[in-house]
């Protein structure tokens, strides 16, 4: 059940008018919305609830004897027990096969002919997410920072929340729990901010995203070598802001949705384009997994108080977790390594921005060679890939079509969007709190009509597939 999809839409309103019925009484209202979420999750397909229900009772079990034992050496080993029990879980389903083909090629390669079996195993969406989701609680609940959930239906609650289950964002049981104790919001404003949240990420998702994706990155992708230099830059920036709207997109619905229900959602990106420098860039992208990441993985390291080297070496080992984060293959690695890289490299070299027009072209200069990487995320073949980047500097090779003055434009339009001001959106939204009925009906009825010419074509949210 895409976000896309009229089933999705139905799905979402008829949760929203019970969820509205039940007014104030929260255990109902919580059990309601936890049952609707392991619908929602098991519509993909059920078995993918097992494992759900697995880390989910596992991080609970976890958090609720940490909650009770003082002892250094005993709360090491549950939080040990979490970890072990999350990332192995992570681990099998997403690189078991990817590790089995692996040994097969070294053993190959040394001269033994060995054939090793595949799992056969298919990548249970959304598992990249919540596995972090649920090892971030018990992690800050073996810190002492967070109190153990009181029963296990509000922790399900938290785990299994539809609207940011499959994609994000990463949303912590420090953001999300103490929400639940509160009243829930039923006010009109929050109701017209989520309807104008979901119409605004539909936009980006069905008419800008996917059409630039359709018209400018796919045909290049398909076959990189039969373009020139000046297409090879038009189908990387297309291939960025491509995902941009994707993944902004998705995570604007997933915001929208869940303010329906009084749930506040953290914010997932914050205009990353031309951010003044690569680390800059992937603190405003994706944010939930920038703060996971910097929070349990940089500070623990480190961070940057141990010297230069160390925090070289800390940056690089965080960008390069996140690469291999996102999938599975030489081309994640090679983005986690070029991030890595260009991070550790550009924050030694410039710790602080300039200023005036040496800002402009510092911006500039990041955007480009981050969005570089994006290539990466292509789920194509190294020899492809590596066509794709020595296309590039191609200057020589005669022009192969690849244009669509549509793509073009909207292209233009969503990185002008991507430059206006901040205020603009919370302007808005703003606008949305106060909004009559008959003026968000309107909104929505437009909307759905622009999406549903597009809607045929829709294509499943890039990031479903991490």
């Amino acid at each position: 059940m895409r976000f896309t999809d009229l089933q999705y839409v139905l799905f979402l309103a008829l949760v929203w008018v019970v969820f509205r019925a039940l007014k104030g009484r929260t255990w109902f209202a919580v059990l309601w919305l936890t049952v609707a979420s392991l619908s929602f999750y098991g519509s993909f397909d059920p078995r993918y609830l097992i494992l759900l229900g697995a880390a989910t009772v596992l991080d609970y079990g976890v958090g609720a004897l940490l909650g009770r034992e003082d002892r250094p050496h005993v709360r090491k080993r549950l939080l040990a027990v979490s970890v072990v029990g999350n990332l192995g879980m992570l681990g099998v389903f997403k690189y078991g096969d990817f590790l089995l083909e692996s040994m097969e090629a070294l053993c190959r390669s040394l001269g033994f002919g060995v054939t090793l079996p595949r799992m056969g195993i298919g990548l249970p969406i959304g598992i990249s997410f919540y596995s972090f989701q649920t090892l971030s609680y018990s992690i800050d609940v073996y810190r002492r920072q967070l109190a153990p959930a009181r029963n296990l239906l509000e922790f399900f609650h938290f785990v299994s929340f539809f609207p940011q289950l499959v994609a994000g964002p990463i949303v912590r049981a420090s953001e999300f729990l103490p929400q639940i104790d509160a009243p829930p919001r039923r006010d009109a404003g929050a109701i017209g901010q989520g309807l104008v949240l979901i119409c605004i990420g539909m936009t980006k998702k069905l008419v800008l995203g996917d059409t630039i994706g359709r018209a400018l990155v796919d045909p290049f992708f398909a076959n990189p070598s039969r373009y020139n230099a000046a297409e090879a830059w038009l189908a990387d920036w297309a291939a960025y802001f491509s995902l941009y709207c994707d993944f902004s997109g998705y995570t604007d619905i997933a915001i929208g949705s869940a303010l329906l229900f009084g749930i506040v959602l953290p914010v997932n990106f914050d205009r990353p384009a031309f951010a003044p420098s690569p680390v800059e860039h992937w603190r405003r992208w994706h944010m939930t997994l920038g703060s996971f990441m910097r929070d349990y993985l940089y500070f623990p390291l480190g961070g940057s108080r141990a010297g230069r080297g160390r925090l070289w070496l800390n940056l690089f080992l965080v960008f390069f977790v996140s690469g291999v984060w996102h999938g599975v293959g030489a081309s994640y690695v090679l983005m986690g390594l070029w991030n890595g890289v260009l991070a550790a490299s550009w924050r030694l070299v410039r710790p602080t921005p300039g200023r005036g027009a040496a800002l402009v072209i510092e911006s500039l200069v990041a955007f480009q060679l981050t969005a570089l990487s994006v290539m990466a995320l292509r789920p194509i073949p190294l020899d492809r890939l590596g066509a794709a980047f020595r296309s590039l500097f191609s200057f020589e090779r005669a022009a192969g079509g690849l244009w669509d003055p549509t793509a073009a434009a909207l292209l233009v339009g969503v990185i002008l969007l991507h430059l206006s001001p901040r205020s603009w959106k919370e302007r808005l939204l703003g606008a949305a709190r106060s909004a009559s009925p008959a003026a968000l009906a309107l909104l929505i009825v437009v909307v759905g009509g622009l999406c549903s010419l597009y809607a045929v074509e829709a294509r499943d949210f890039y990031y479903f597939q991490f």
